[in-house]
């Protein structure tokens, strides 16, 4: 669940076929009129990747066209590639910088060129050399609307944050921006310092009940939720976990399933290529760009369900829904629960939520599980998932996730995706 999968991290070359069709390997005195060298190095082994260059992609589907060679990963960014860039005649280059230490010769390459370069997912003090330009989130709306849901859901309760283990800068940006909200808000905060280990899990015990625990990224999250299911430490009921990211791979395939909070990365992917474009064409860019509508939204799972005392129906009822969602209906678990179709979704209604859509939620975690066995048909994946017909199940995918089941398969899955996919609809 931690790292990528070869066939995801080769999942760039199913997108741009499509698009990058001046692809060519000549002199720049021969490249088409109008069109750009520009070499991208977006980190696609995790979902802001993805979604990054889905913006880009969709920058490009506006009309410009851009002669492109991808590094697919940091150790493919070497300083000889950057080289061989610069000697082939490259323009621009849309970079994800995230340790600059680590990069420092490719930085000094770029700004020694003075070639256009603009930079995502970088939380370092700007390069004030060279021709550098920085697309970044805007860290504090992030963290804000995470306390927001906090106090919305669990009002009165206190917050807790858990960085991620590997200490990034965008990590510890989150981090700093979390205990300057938290002091602005007067709210009781608590933040981990110690190793992913056993000491989380003392540390977790230790938060006050209904503490709302906002983790760095949703990989973090799925740490908290493991180690609290090892340490027999009640989510959502005992603590409330929020993620960020909205990993759909990692947050719908845990139990409780992760909430989250959904950045705009497409939304950043899309401004960085302009302003690339911008300063390829000779016009002036600042130096820092911030995305202006940084979280799309609050994707709302099982670990921060509102609980406050959640009563022992509900419970057993969510019990139930999670063991057979693909058979259950309101009426059904009403009956099986011995009481009526009222008192139960009176039940679930003062507890934030609907019988619907928890049976919804854990129904849609069983159709990315299946998604996501590359021998999976899927046209029967409805009928398995207990969707009541495969048309209903493709308009309330490509609502939810913006794409049809066989491309966030593609996405997912990369080469791997047409296994389980001949002779089946576009679903």
């Amino acid at each position: 669940m931690r790292h990528a999968s070869p066939a995801k991290q080769q999942l760039f070359s199913l997108h741009i076929q499509r698009y990058f069709c001046y692809n060519f390997s000549m002199k720049k005195s021969q490249t088409h009129p109008g069109v750009r060298k520009v070499l991208i190095s977006p980190k696609l082994e995790g979902k802001a990747g993805r979604e990054h260059l889905s913006g880009i992609l969709g920058f490009l589907d506006a009309g410009h066209v851009w002669d492109v060679r991808i590094a697919r990963s940091a150790s493919d960014l070497t300083p000889d590639a950057v080289r061989k860039a610069l000697d082939d005649g490259t323009e621009g280059f849309l970079l994800s910088i995230t340790s600059p230490k680590r990069q420092s010769e490719i930085i000094d390459l770029l700004a020694n060129a003075r070639v256009p370069v603009v930079v995502l997912d970088n939380h370092e003090p700007s390069i004030r050399r060279g021709r550098f330009s920085y697309v970044r989130f805007d860290t504090a709306a992030i963290v804000a609307a995470g306390l927001d849901y906090f106090e919305k859901t669990i009002p009165g309760a206190e917050v807790a944050f858990v960085p991620d283990p590997s200490h990034e800068a965008w990590s510890t940006a989150r981090e700093e921006a979390f205990v300057k909200l938290a002091k602005k808000r007067s709210l009781a905060a608590h933040v981990y310092s110690g190793p992913s280990d056993g000491t989380l899990a003392s540390w977790l015990a230790a938060l006050p009940p209904q503490t709302g625990v906002l983790a760095a990224n949703d990989l973090t999250a799925l740490l908290v939720v493991e180690t609290c299911a090892e340490a027999s430490i009640d989510v959502p009921e005992r603590l409330s976990v929020l993620g960020i990211d909205n990993d759909e791979l990692i947050c719908g395939h845990t139990r409780p399933p992760i909430a989250t909070i959904e950045p705009n990365f497409a939304g950043a992917g899309f401004i960085a290529a302009a302003t690339l474009q911008s300063m390829m064409d000779g016009r002036r860019t600042p130096r820092e760009l911030k995305v202006a509508e940084s979280v799309n939204r609050i994707v709302a799972r099982q670990s921060a369900r509102p609980s406050g005392g959640k009563p022992l129906l509900v419970r057993r009822a969510m019990d139930l829904i999670r063991a057979d969602a693909t058979k259950l209906d309101v009426n059904k678990l009403a009956s099986a629960l011995g009481v009526s179709r009222t008192k139960l979704t009176d039940a679930f209604a003062r507890n934030g939520t609907s019988i619907a859509a928890e049976i919804r939620e854990v129904r849609f975690a069983k159709v990315l599980e299946h998604l996501s066995d590359p021998h999976q048909a899927i046209g029967p994946i409805a009928n398995f998932c207990g969707w009541r017909s495969e048309t209903h199940l493709m308009h309330y995918f490509r609502k939810r996730t913006g794409m049809t089941m066989r491309e966030w398969r593609k996405r997912h899955l990369g080469s791997d995706a047409d296994a389980g996919s001949e002779k089946q609809p576009d679903a």
